[in-house]
Protein backbone atom coordinates (compact mmCIF):
# COMPACT_ATOMS: atom_id res chain seq x y z
CA UNK A 1 0.00 0.00 0.00
CA UNK A 2 1.52 3.30 -1.32
CA UNK A 3 1.14 6.98 0.49
CA UNK A 4 -1.79 7.56 -2.04
CA UNK A 5 -3.69 4.35 -0.61
CA UNK A 6 -3.32 5.65 2.84
CA UNK A 7 -4.81 8.73 2.21
CA UNK A 8 -7.82 6.96 1.22
CA UNK A 9 -7.76 4.90 4.14
CA UNK A 10 -7.69 8.11 6.65
CA UNK A 11 -10.59 10.16 4.73
CA UNK A 12 -12.19 6.32 4.95
CA UNK A 13 -11.87 6.30 8.50
CA UNK A 14 -13.95 9.49 9.07
CA UNK A 15 -16.90 8.33 6.70
CA UNK A 16 -16.88 4.85 8.69
CA UNK A 17 -17.11 6.20 11.90
CA UNK A 18 -20.42 8.10 10.51
CA UNK A 19 -21.86 4.75 10.06
CA UNK A 20 -19.75 2.96 12.88
CA UNK A 21 -22.43 2.23 15.15
CA UNK A 22 -23.94 -0.66 12.45
CA UNK A 23 -23.01 -3.04 14.83
CA UNK A 24 -25.13 -6.44 15.75
CA UNK A 25 -26.25 -9.00 18.07
CA UNK A 26 -27.68 -12.10 19.25
CA UNK A 27 -31.06 -13.60 21.15
CA UNK A 28 -32.73 -16.97 21.85
CA UNK A 29 -35.51 -15.80 19.15
CA UNK A 30 -33.03 -14.81 15.90
CA UNK A 31 -30.22 -16.62 14.71
CA UNK A 32 -26.91 -16.03 16.27
CA UNK A 33 -24.61 -13.58 15.01
CA UNK A 34 -22.54 -14.22 17.71
CA UNK A 35 -18.62 -14.08 15.79
CA UNK A 36 -16.97 -12.04 13.45
CA UNK A 37 -18.34 -10.52 10.55
CA UNK A 38 -16.50 -8.19 7.49
CA UNK A 39 -18.00 -5.89 4.84
CA UNK A 40 -19.31 -7.45 1.64
CA UNK A 41 -18.85 -3.94 0.03
CA UNK A 42 -15.76 -2.22 0.74
CA UNK A 43 -14.94 1.27 -0.80
CA UNK A 44 -12.52 2.01 -3.89
CA UNK A 45 -9.30 2.09 -1.21
CA UNK A 46 -10.28 -1.22 0.13
CA UNK A 47 -11.79 -0.08 2.95
CA UNK A 48 -14.45 -1.81 5.18
CA UNK A 49 -15.43 -2.87 8.59
CA UNK A 50 -15.26 -6.00 10.99
CA UNK A 51 -17.89 -6.83 13.62
CA UNK A 52 -17.02 -9.23 15.90
CA UNK A 53 -20.31 -10.06 18.93
CA UNK A 54 -19.23 -11.85 21.46
CA UNK A 55 -21.33 -13.87 23.66
CA UNK A 56 -20.70 -11.86 26.61
CA UNK A 57 -22.74 -9.20 25.21
CA UNK A 58 -19.49 -6.99 23.86
CA UNK A 59 -19.22 -6.02 20.23
CA UNK A 60 -15.63 -4.38 18.70
CA UNK A 61 -16.36 -2.76 15.13
CA UNK A 62 -13.22 -2.23 13.45
CA UNK A 63 -12.53 0.05 10.21
CA UNK A 64 -9.97 -1.69 8.62
CA UNK A 65 -8.25 -1.72 5.18
CA UNK A 66 -8.99 -5.04 3.81
CA UNK A 67 -7.54 -7.42 0.77
CA UNK A 68 -8.40 -11.11 -0.61
CA UNK A 69 -6.03 -13.01 -2.57
CA UNK A 70 -4.68 -16.32 -3.69
CA UNK A 71 -1.17 -16.93 -3.47
CA UNK A 72 1.57 -19.04 -4.90
CA UNK A 73 5.54 -18.87 -3.80
CA UNK A 74 7.80 -19.82 -7.05
CA UNK A 75 11.45 -19.97 -5.83
CA UNK A 76 12.25 -16.33 -4.65
CA UNK A 77 8.75 -14.95 -5.94
CA UNK A 78 5.63 -14.86 -3.86
CA UNK A 79 2.62 -14.32 -6.67
CA UNK A 80 -0.46 -13.22 -5.08
CA UNK A 81 -3.89 -12.68 -7.41
CA UNK A 82 -7.03 -10.26 -6.53
CA UNK A 83 -9.92 -10.73 -7.78
CA UNK A 84 -12.77 -7.52 -8.78
CA UNK A 85 -15.34 -8.96 -7.63
CA UNK A 86 -17.55 -6.81 -9.96
CA UNK A 87 -15.68 -7.67 -12.97
CA UNK A 88 -14.56 -11.02 -12.26
CA UNK A 89 -11.01 -9.75 -13.46
CA UNK A 90 -8.12 -11.39 -11.95
CA UNK A 91 -5.18 -8.91 -11.13
CA UNK A 92 -1.45 -10.31 -10.31
CA UNK A 93 1.05 -9.06 -7.64
CA UNK A 94 4.61 -10.30 -7.61
CA UNK A 95 7.53 -9.61 -5.04
CA UNK A 96 10.61 -10.97 -4.44
CA UNK A 97 10.33 -12.11 -0.31
CA UNK A 98 13.24 -13.53 1.48
CA UNK A 99 12.54 -16.31 4.67
CA UNK A 100 14.90 -15.21 7.54
CA UNK A 101 14.40 -17.71 9.75
CA UNK A 102 11.36 -19.57 10.89
CA UNK A 103 9.72 -16.11 12.10
CA UNK A 104 10.84 -13.13 9.17
CA UNK A 105 10.02 -12.55 5.53
CA UNK A 106 11.25 -9.86 3.62
CA UNK A 107 9.78 -8.10 0.90
CA UNK A 108 12.30 -7.14 -1.63
CA UNK A 109 12.18 -4.71 -4.85
CA UNK A 110 13.66 -5.89 -8.42
CA UNK A 111 17.22 -4.48 -7.58
CA UNK A 112 17.12 -6.43 -4.31
CA UNK A 113 16.33 -3.63 -2.13
CA UNK A 114 14.32 -4.33 0.97
CA UNK A 115 10.64 -3.24 1.15
CA UNK A 116 8.98 -4.27 3.82
CA UNK A 117 9.45 -6.94 6.54
CA UNK A 118 6.96 -9.15 8.40
CA UNK A 119 7.11 -11.01 11.33
CA UNK A 120 4.93 -14.13 12.82
CA UNK A 121 2.21 -14.59 15.51
CA UNK A 122 2.45 -17.40 17.20
CA UNK A 123 3.22 -20.91 16.11
CA UNK A 124 4.77 -21.91 13.20
CA UNK A 125 1.95 -23.75 11.47
CA UNK A 126 3.93 -26.06 8.71
CA UNK A 127 7.46 -27.52 8.40
CA UNK A 128 7.18 -27.64 4.66
CA UNK A 129 4.90 -24.51 3.80
CA UNK A 130 6.90 -21.78 5.93
CA UNK A 131 4.74 -18.60 4.79
CA UNK A 132 1.60 -20.54 6.33
CA UNK A 133 0.60 -19.00 9.14
CA UNK A 134 -0.01 -15.40 10.58
CA UNK A 135 2.63 -11.99 10.58
CA UNK A 136 2.57 -8.34 11.39
CA UNK A 137 4.36 -5.43 10.01
CA UNK A 138 4.51 -1.84 10.41
CA UNK A 139 3.51 0.16 7.56
CA UNK A 140 5.06 3.90 7.60
CA UNK A 141 5.42 3.26 11.20
CA UNK A 142 2.54 3.87 11.96
CA UNK A 143 -0.30 1.44 11.73
CA UNK A 144 0.30 -1.91 12.21
CA UNK A 145 -0.40 -4.54 9.44
CA UNK A 146 -1.54 -8.26 9.85
CA UNK A 147 -1.36 -10.56 7.21
CA UNK A 148 -2.83 -14.43 6.62
CA UNK A 149 -1.53 -17.18 4.42
CA UNK A 150 -3.23 -20.47 4.56
CA UNK A 151 -2.40 -24.05 3.68
CA UNK A 152 -5.28 -23.94 0.99
CA UNK A 153 -3.35 -20.96 -1.24
CA UNK A 154 -5.42 -17.99 0.48
CA UNK A 155 -3.93 -14.98 1.61
CA UNK A 156 -5.33 -12.00 3.63
CA UNK A 157 -4.14 -8.46 4.61
CA UNK A 158 -6.14 -6.24 7.13
CA UNK A 159 -4.60 -3.01 8.43
CA UNK A 160 -7.13 -1.81 11.58
CA UNK A 161 -6.97 1.92 11.58
CA UNK A 162 -10.57 2.59 14.09
CA UNK A 163 -11.30 0.47 16.61
CA UNK A 164 -14.66 1.07 18.67
CA UNK A 165 -16.49 -1.27 21.59
CA UNK A 166 -19.35 -1.18 23.55
CA UNK A 167 -22.55 -3.67 24.47
CA UNK A 168 -25.22 -4.90 22.49
CA UNK A 169 -28.52 -6.59 22.83
CA UNK A 170 -31.37 -8.44 20.13
CA UNK A 171 -34.95 -7.70 20.83
CA UNK A 172 -36.83 -9.88 17.64
CA UNK A 173 -35.40 -7.89 14.69
CA UNK A 174 -34.03 -4.75 16.29
CA UNK A 175 -30.13 -4.86 17.31
CA UNK A 176 -29.26 -2.01 19.64
CA UNK A 177 -25.39 -1.13 19.97
CA UNK A 178 -23.89 1.05 22.63
CA UNK A 179 -20.58 2.16 21.77
CA UNK A 180 -18.39 3.66 24.19
CA UNK A 181 -18.23 7.62 23.96
CA UNK A 182 -20.49 7.78 20.89
CA UNK A 183 -24.39 6.41 22.34
CA UNK A 184 -26.68 3.83 21.44
CA UNK A 185 -27.91 3.28 18.04
CA UNK A 186 -30.89 0.90 16.96
CA UNK A 187 -31.18 -1.20 13.95
CA UNK A 188 -33.06 -3.16 12.33
CA UNK A 189 -31.61 -6.34 11.07
CA UNK A 190 -31.66 -9.94 9.80
CA UNK A 191 -29.52 -12.80 8.40
CA UNK A 192 -30.52 -13.83 4.84
CA UNK A 193 -28.31 -16.23 2.54
CA UNK A 194 -26.01 -16.40 5.14
CA UNK A 195 -25.26 -12.67 5.16
CA UNK A 196 -26.10 -10.78 8.23
CA UNK A 197 -27.77 -7.58 6.89
CA UNK A 198 -28.06 -4.29 8.62
CA UNK A 199 -30.30 -1.33 8.29
CA UNK A 200 -28.47 2.04 9.01
CA UNK A 201 -30.22 5.26 9.86
CA UNK A 202 -30.42 6.16 6.00
CA UNK A 203 -32.54 3.25 5.64
CA UNK A 204 -29.63 1.00 3.58
CA UNK A 205 -28.81 -2.51 4.15
CA UNK A 206 -25.46 -2.81 5.10
CA UNK A 207 -24.40 -6.59 3.68
CA UNK A 208 -21.81 -8.43 6.35
CA UNK A 209 -20.50 -12.01 5.42
CA UNK A 210 -18.76 -14.45 8.32
CA UNK A 211 -14.96 -14.00 8.29
CA UNK A 212 -12.58 -16.38 6.20
CA UNK A 213 -9.64 -14.96 7.77
CA UNK A 214 -8.26 -15.02 11.88
CA UNK A 215 -6.64 -12.20 11.51
CA UNK A 216 -8.22 -9.47 14.07
CA UNK A 217 -10.69 -12.29 16.25
CA UNK A 218 -10.43 -10.87 19.56
CA UNK A 219 -8.31 -7.52 18.40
Amino acid sequence: MNPVVLSLVMAAALQAQGVSTTSHVQSAAAPSIVGQWESVARNKGGIGNVLEFNADGTVTQISAAMSDATYQVQGEWLRLFYTDESTGKVNESDTVVELQGTDRFVEKAEDGTEQAWSERIGPRASETTPLVGTWCSVFLDTLTSYKEFTATGKAFTRMPFVVLRGTYSVEGSDLTVRILGQGEGKYPFRIENGQLLIKNKEGVDRAYKRSECRLLRGY
